[in-house]
């Protein structure tokens, strides 16, 4: 006997989003290859970092106009970039990975270029993350273990002295002065000043392959699994709370986090990016504007723009283009969901609707049909999809089906 199906009508009120993208490709002046970083400096400039060739430049600053190139030829030590950071003397640290020889870090203070590496006390030259504390230490996470600058004198800490690995990824300060390390292998890594402690899967981590550490301004801080695809951990202080793409996730892999002037989370990946508001999910990928669903950067700078270092170049979501436009909410629904064969897509106004796109859990693109409210899901396996509803004013909203 045919089983019988339990119509399962999932009505989502529909936010109208008008997602404004303005983007910067090596045509505009950015650098070349995959952008891994992006700052705001004090003047309001960006500044972001990356490489694919060594042989051109891994640095460039955009004054709002015009778009500047900064390689070894300028007085970087290195075009393989991956990190930069502003201190609170207005200086410019550049964190490398090797290429040719040690590279270690390249300061700028505006006029001169200045190289610390291995010779010069640093302890490893591969320079992943760079912060400065309360005390005006400047911190190195690189993949030969911590190092702390004072100005003068480098103080280094690796598995000898209670680092749970040396392949570090990522570094903060937290609010209550505690410094946190990301590992590649090992978790994180919480150092009070005196004692190192090690966090891992078992104490509730959804992986001890994190690519980074962040604490946004309620104080929680999220660990993101960046080299397992197990998606994110939030950490409140007493427990952890694992989110995925179940939950709402663009992807699992999650390589970069940031805090927009709202307080919303921001999530950067394999497939686009990921906004939490405490509690729902937006995503934001190729189909909004982005360049390139591959992200490394996240930035919101003082005007609420949200920029986002891409596989392609840079991307700018425009302050104010993510409101809510209270006034033209429309509801939609799916059904039946749990689905079979075909899965229904009604509105007061089906004319609305563009494309529908239908994702894995993974974040894979499965299906993708135009102008239509049906999508055949008769030839899917059985589990978790995503289905995103994008109108014709590219608003869009992500439903999750369940395919039996």
């Amino acid at each position: 006997m045919k089983k019988q199906l339990f119509l399962i009508t999932l009505l989502i009120n529909y936010i109208g989003y008008s997602q404004t993208f303005t983007n910067y490709t090596v045509v505009d002046g950015v650098i070349p290859g995959i952008i891994y970083e992006v700052i705001q400096d004090t003047n309001g400039d960006i500044w972001c970092v990356g490489w694919t060739d060594p042989d051109n430049p891994g640095i460039a600053r955009f004054d709002g106009i015009t778009w500047t190139q900064f390689g070894i030829d300028d007085g970087p030590h290195s075009n393989t970039m991956v990190s930069c950071f502003q201190d609170s003397n207005g200086n410019y640290w550049f964190g490398s990975v090797p290429f040719f020889g040690d590279d270690g870090v390249s300061m700028f203070d505006g006029t001169t270029w200045t190289q610390f590496s291995t010779a010069d006390g640093l302890v490893g030259s591969n320079v992943e993350d760079i912060i400065e504390d309360t005390d005006g230490n400047i911190w190195f996470a690189t993949g030969d273990g911590a190092s702390m600058f004072d100005g003068t004198t480098f103080t280094n800490y690796t598995i000898e002295d209670g680092l749970s690995s040396n392949l570090l990824t990522s570094v903060i300060q937290a609010t209550n002065g505690d410094i946190w390390f990301s590992t590649a292998d090992k978790g994180a890594v919480r150092f009070d000043g005196t004692t190192f402690t090690s966090i891992t899967a078992q104490n509730g981590l959804a992986s001890d392959e994190l690519s980074r550490v962040f604490q946004d301004q309620n104080g929680d801080i999220w660990f993101s699994s960046g080299f397992s695809d197990t998606g994110l951990t939030r950490f409140d202080g007493d427990s952890f709370t694992i989110f995925t793409t179940v939950d709402g996730l663009a992807s699992n892999n999650i390589r970069e986090i940031a805090e927009d002037n709202d307080g919303n989370v921001w999530f950067g990946g394999s497939f686009g990016a990921s906004r939490f508001d405490g509690t729902d999910w937006l995503v934001v990928d190729q189909s909004d504007g982005l360049l390139s669903n591959g992200i490394r950067g996240i930035e919101a700078d003082d005007e609420g723009n949200i920029w986002f270092g891409t596989f392609e170049g840079v991307s700018v979501l425009n302050a104010g283009s993510l409101s809510t436009e209270e006034e033209n909410l429309a509801s939609f629904s799916v059904f039946p969901n749990p689905v079979q064969d075909q899965l229904m897509i009604q509105s007061p106004d089906t004319s609305e609707i563009a494309k529908v796109n239908v994702y894995s859990v993974l974040g894979e693109l499965i299906v993708s049909q135009e102008n239509t409210t049906v999508i055949d899901m008769s030839t899917l396996s059985s589990g978790i999809y995503f289905a995103k509803i994008i109108g014709l004013n590219q608003r869009s909203n992500t439903i999750k089906v369940i395919k039996e």
